[in-house]
């Protein structure tokens, strides 16, 4: 199969085989971001976090009651639902087109995917303290954004297109994904130092980014620095709207201020 560069992607809606179902699962979860955002924007509180403890629990509707029947520890929960992003980056470049594993520009680009959900899945979780359980529908809809995330980013850039790592955009982007994952490292230090060794309670950090979500704040560059080198490509849904993945995760846990 010929290999496409980011900017023939677009054309992938009349394709054949697994082009054809990256496009239109992009499709799929733009609409679902849309109407993620409406909801958020409307009020309605996710069920974690804060807005998962006992007291708010009893005062929140019967399907937001329903939603958080259910806790799984936090621990579990982050290496869970972040997993299959792992998993797809492994089993893709394992059995990756000749010409996509060549290029050192798809190599750096899965490499920085990689990175981020290492963090996500194995660095967070382990360093985490006094986290509140995460309520399993919540876990489960990160699991499935995680998994259609993995498998359009790691396959499309491990068997359909090529990107040039001399490229601007290539080189731009990789500085600015840099920048998101250091603040996103930094966030969650200043998070994680709120509470002393077996602390409970919720806080609130004031200062530098931390005014609104810096998880939101890091993960909107680290994304639209992997969106860089592909700048109107159609896979990389995270990388078009960096905000609906915040909103769905990391923004779950800090949902209007950083508190956690």
């Amino acid at each position: 199969m010929q290999q496409l560069s980011p900017l023939a992607s677009w054309q992938w809606y009349a394709a054949v085989d697994g082009q054809q179902y990256i496009f239109w699962t992009c499709v799929s979860l733009n609409a679902c971001f849309v109407f993620s955002a409406v909801v958020l924007f409307l009020g309605v509180e996710a069920p974690y976090g804060r807005y998962n403890q006992a007291e708010n629990k009893d005062k929140s509707n019967f399907i937001m009651r329903a939603l958080s029947s259910i806790d799984v520890p936090a621990k579990a929960a982050w290496v869970i639902q972040e997993c299959p992003t792992l998993l797809w980056a492994a089993w893709c470049f394992m059995s990756a087109d000749a010409a996509c594993k060549a290029s050192w520009g798809n190599c750096l680009v899965l490499l920085c995917f990689s990175a981020h959900y290492v963090n996500r899945t194995i660095i967070y979780p382990l360093r985490t303290r006094g986290s509140k359980p995460i309520p399993m529908p919540v876990m489960l809809m990160a699991f499935a954004f995680c998994f259609l995330n993995g498998y359009i980013q790691c396959c499309s850039l491990m068997r359909y297109m090529v990107v040039e790592v001399s490229a601007p955009t290539t080189l731009v982007g990789i500085a600015l994904w840099a920048t998101g994952l250091y603040l996103n490292l930094d966030s969650d230090r200043i998070l994680r130092n709120l509470r002393s060794t077996g602390e409970t309670g919720y806080k609130i950090p004031y200062g530098a980014c931390l005014s609104t979500s810096p998880a939101q704040t890091s993960a909107q560059r680290s994304w639209s620095g992997s969106a860089s080198p592909s700048p109107r490509a159609s896979p990389l849904p995270a990388s078009r709207l960096p905000s609906a993945h915040s909103a769905t995760s990391d923004h779950g846990r800090c949902p209007t201020t950083t508190g956690t």
